[in-house]
C-alpha cells in the first residue's frame, strides 16, 4: 500500500485544486482521497510537501511504432525492435501514462497493447485503431509513404469501388481494435498542389455506420474545415487534426461551430504537428489561421482532446504533450483546461473515464507528482518528480 500525504490535487475532472490532500493506494487502484485521512498501517508513506498531484497524462494521437519509420523491413515480431521500448520509455518519462495509437503495423501493435496491458511490459497503457482505412492511391499510402509496399500491407485497408468496406470493418472489429480510424484527404503536401483520391462520403457513411455498429468509436484524420463539416455529418466520434499543413479550406462557418458543439464529437487539433512542419518550401504556412481557429472553438466550448501526432518528424514522445497543452494556453485555454483536456477529459473522449484519467477512488493509480504549479505557470507541467503507472512508480526524480 502506498500513501501520498500534503498533496496539492489537481484531479483531472476540471474542479479547482485542493490543498492538503491525501491519496491511498492499493494494488493498481486509488482507494481513498481526502483530507485527514487515516493513514493504514504498514503503508508506505511519502510526505509530498504542497508538491502537485495529478493524474497521468494522454497523448489522443500518437504512432508508438514511429510513422516516420514504419518503413522497416523485416518485422521480427519482438517490439523492442519495432521502436516501441525507446518511445514507450519516452512517454513515461514526460508523465504520459496511456497513449492511443493512430495507426501502427497490425497485429503487432493489438500484440503489443495486450502485454502491456497484461502488466508484461512497462509502458503507457495503449488504445489502438490497428490499420486505418484510407482510398486506394490516396493519403497518406501514396503521400507519404510512397506506396511503401510493406506499409501498405502492413497498416492499412485499402478502399476502392469493389471493396466490401462492411467486411473490412468487421475484420478490424474481430481482430481487437479499441476504434476505427479513416481518413478525409485529398492533400498531397508531397506533391503540391495535386491532389489524390480520397474516400467518397458514401464509404465514409459506411464505414461509420458499421464501426458503431459493432460498438467502436470512429477516428476521422482531416486536412482542413471542409474535411471537418464532412466528418461532422458523417458521424466521427473524433476529429483528428484541424487544418494541416498544404490544405486550402480554412474558413470556419457559423453552421460548423454549430455542429461540433450540439453533438458529441471531440477535436484533436494537433497543434504542435502543424506548427513544427509549417515550414515545407513552396506551400503557403497555415498556423496562424490554425491559431485563430482553435481560439474560436475553445471560446464556444468545442470540446478539445490533446493529441500530437507524435512519431511523426519534429513531434517527441512524451514532451509533445506538454508542448501542446502550452500552445492550447496561447490560444485561450487557461492551464488548468488544458491539464483537464489531456488527463480526464482525453479519457472521457476514449470512452474509458470509469478506468482512468482522474484522481477518484476506483480509478486507476496512473499518477503524476510535479515539483511546481502548473496553474502558475503551465510550463510547469514539465516539472516532473515521480509518476505512477497502475499503482507502479516507474519514474522517481523524487526519492532519489
Amino acid at each position: 500500500m502506498l500513501v501520498f500525504k500534503n498533496a496539492l490535487l489537481i484531479d483531472g475532472t476540471g474542479q479547482s485544486p485542493c490543498e492538503g490532500i491525501t491519496v491511498i493506494i492499493e494494488g493498481k487502484k486509488i482507494t481513498q482521497v481526502g483530507k485527514d485521512l487515516p493513514i493504514p498501517e504498514g503503508a508506505q508513506v511519502i510526505d509530498l510537501k504542497g508538491q502537485v498531484l495529478l493524474p497521468g497524462f494522454s497523448d489522443a494521437h500518437t504512432h508508438i511504432g514511429g510513422s516516420d519509420r514504419l518503413d522497416r523491413p523485416g518485422l521480427s515480431g519482438r517490439f523492442d525492435s519495432y521502436d516501441y521500448a525507446q518511445n514507450r520509455e519516452a512517454a513515461l518519462q514526460w508523465g504520459v501514462t496511456t497513449v492511443r495509437s493512430a495507426g501502427d503495423f497490425t497485429p503487432e501493435i493489438l500484440e503489443f497493447r495486450d502485454e502491456v496491458n497484461q502488466g508484461k511490459i512497462r509502458s503507457p497503457r495503449i488504445i489502438a485503431c490497428g490499420r486505418f482505412i484510407q482510398a486506394q492511391d490516396g493519403h497518406p499510402g501514396y503521400t507519404v509513404f510512397a506506396a511503401d509496399q510493406n506499409i501498405l500491407d502492413n497498416a492499412m485497408v485499402l478502399v476502392n469501388e469493389q471493396t466490401d468496406i462492411e467486411a473490412e470493418v468487421k475484420k478490424l472489429v474481430d481482430a481487437g481494435v479499441d476504434f476505427i480510424k479513416t481518413f478525409i484527404s485529398d492533400d498531397n503536401k508531397m506533391d503540391y498542389p495535386n491532389s489524390v483520391p480520397r474516400l467518397s462520403n458514401e464509404q465514409l457513411k459506411r464505414i461509420a455506420d458499421t464501426a458503431h455498429k459493432y460498438g467502436k468509436r470512429l477516428a476521422i484524420h482531416v486536412d482542413d474545415l471542409k474535411d471537418m463539416a464532412d466528418a461532422v455529418t458523417i458521424g466521427a466520434d473524433t476529429i483528428e487534426h484541424t487544418i494541416n499543413v498544404g490544405s486550402t479550406y480554412h474558413e470556419l462557418t457559423d453552421d460548423l461551430l454549430k455542429a461540433l458543439t450540439s453533438r458529441e464529437v471531440w477535436v484533436v487539433p494537433s497543434m504542435i504537428a502543424t506548427k513544427n512542419h509549417d515550414v515545407m518550401p513552396n506551400i503557403p504556412p497555415v498556423y496562424d489561421k490554425l491559431k485563430e481557429v482553435i481560439r474560436k472553438f475553445i471560446q464556444a466550448g468545442v470540446k478539445i482532446g490533446v493529441g500530437c501526432d507524435s512519431g511523426i518528424p519534429f513531434v517527441p514522445y512524451g514532451e509533445c504533450v506538454h508542448l501542446e497543452m502550452e500552445l492550447l494556453t496561447e490560444v485561450g485555454m487557461s492551464p488548468l483546461a488544458a491539464i483537464t483536456a489531456a488527463t480526464g477529459g482525453n479519457a472521457k473522449m476514449f470512452g474509458q473515464d470509469h478506468i482512468f484519467g482522474t484522481v477518484e477512488p476506483g480509478k486507476a493509480a496512473d499518477l503524476v507528482i510535479l515539483g511546481s504549479n502548473p496553474l502558475q505557470d503551465i510550463k510547469n507541467t514539465r516539472d516532473i518528480k515521480m509518476v505512477l503507472r497502475d499503482g507502479r512508480i516507474v519514474v522517481d526524480n523524487l526519492l532519489s
